[in-house]
């Protein structure tokens, strides 16, 4: 029983909710009614503060970035497989390093050509300091040993 009067009380309630509910929708409907009559009729759409649209990169260069991008990751892949082949001297290792040189040139190149904003300028900016460390890693003969 005492089950049954609590199950009635929570209906009761939930009713009395769905009325005001129901009333506050109205109103709700009325102001996006208006809105979307003011955004028909051309009214000038008010832009949020402070947002300022970034300049975007030519596609040319930002797939010149990615090309540089992804050539240097394959040479420095390279260059790890060859480190790995005791094989290889650390004379036969230069034409990878001068590779990687190159690539970290044109990385540089691509990047001074982006917005500073601009994401793939920082991973450009990542990959050529990778690359110049281990050319100059190269360079400064630690792996002549």
């Amino acid at each position: 029983m005492k089950i049954n009067e609590a199950l009635q009380s929570q209906q009761i309630t939930a009713t009395k909710q769905g009325v005001g509910t129901a009333a506050a929708g109205i109103d709700f409907q009325r102001l996006l009614a208006g809105e979307l009559q003011k955004a028909l009729a051309g009214q000038p759409v008010q832009e949020a503060a402070g947002v300022v649209a970034a300049p975007q990169a030519a596609p040319a260069v930002r797939l010149e970035g990615l090309a540089a991008t992804e050539e240097t990751i394959g040479t420095l892949d390279a260059f790890a497989g060859a480190l790995e082949d005791r094989r290889f001297s650390a004379e036969a290792l230069e034409p990878f390093v001068s590779a990687l040189e190159e690539n970290t040139v044109s990385l540089l190149a691509v990047k001074n050509q982006l917005p500073a904003a601009d994401p793939l300028a920082s991973v450009l900016e990542r990959v050529a300091t990778v690359a110049y460390l281990e050319s100059a890693k190269y360079r400064r003969g630690d792996y002549s040993a």
